[in-house]
């Protein structure tokens, strides 16, 4: 049969089927989080539709909530998990691990220690392995975020519950600030900080102060209780950012 020669313009385009990328390496590698690849809920999707009833949602996908799963590896980041055994040892950090560990087995001969260092170095990761080790010594351990405390302080001023408030910080048997030095807009606020400084200072009570802060940059009366060589240790984490790194 004599083929039918067909203008080009009159040709009807062929459908293209849409690539599916296949991946020739783990695609969550580059993220802090993963799913298990080996789970029987998701297949290693990471993600399901939720069900309410018989009825399955398809418009939606959750986090997979199976044991070892992508909701685990995210909860797994959390400060339940921030110990010293979990901390990753890379160059910059290596004094800033050792001496938060002589802080928190006592064995340090200090009671202070001012952590400080760029975003995302480990320094909060630091800070709640101390309260871990500190707990299951036996010891009453609070981490406060310095942003909530104050935040705690002024809320607490209508009912007049400001000073209680304080007086217990004040006399917490191991207290920890995280992320001092970012928030602080007003004289009330420096002076109310001050209190709680000056007083720990002055019981010795053991305490720890993480900043993103130079040592410089701190407010003389702060940096020169942290200096002290007898009661306090100041050290830098030189670490690089652990995000940057995922």
């Amino acid at each position: 049969m004599e083929k039918l020669n067909i203008p080009e313009t009159y040709r009807k385009p062929t459908r293209q089927q849409p690539t599916i990328p296949i991946y020739e390496q783990d695609p969550w590698e580059d993220d802090p989080y993963r799913p298990n690849p080996e789970c029987s809920a998701c297949k290693g999707a990471g993600f399901l539709h939720p069900c309410y009833g018989e009825a399955v949602i398809y418009r939606k996908m959750v986090p997979c909530k199976a044991p070892g799963c992508l909701l685990d590896s995210i909860r797994g980041t959390g400060p339940e998990r921030q110990t010293f055994d979990t901390f990753v040892t890379v160059p910059g950090t290596e004094q800033a691990l050792k001496t938060a560990k002589a802080l928190a087995y006592g064995k340090g001969g200090f009671a202070w220690l001012l952590i400080y260092g760029h975003t995302g170095c480990g320094k909060t990761h630091l800070a709640n392995a101390i309260a871990h080790v500190t707990r299951e010594r036996g010891f009453e351990c609070k981490v406060v975020l310095a942003a909530d405390l104050l935040a705690m302080l002024r809320d607490a001023i209508k009912d007049h519950q400001a000073d209680a408030i304080l007086a217990r910080f004040k006399a917490m048997p191991f207290l920890i600030i995280d992320d001092y030095g970012v928030e602080y807009g007003t004289d009330w606020e420096s002076s109310q900080f001050d209190q709680l400084i000056t007083s720990r200072y002055a019981t010795a009570k053991p305490t720890v102060l993480v900043t993103n802060k130079d040592i410089s940059d701190l407010p003389d009366r702060v940096r020169s209780r942290f200096q002290d060589k007898d009661m306090s240790r100041a050290v830098h984490n030189a670490g690089a950012d652990y995000r940057a790194r995922r």
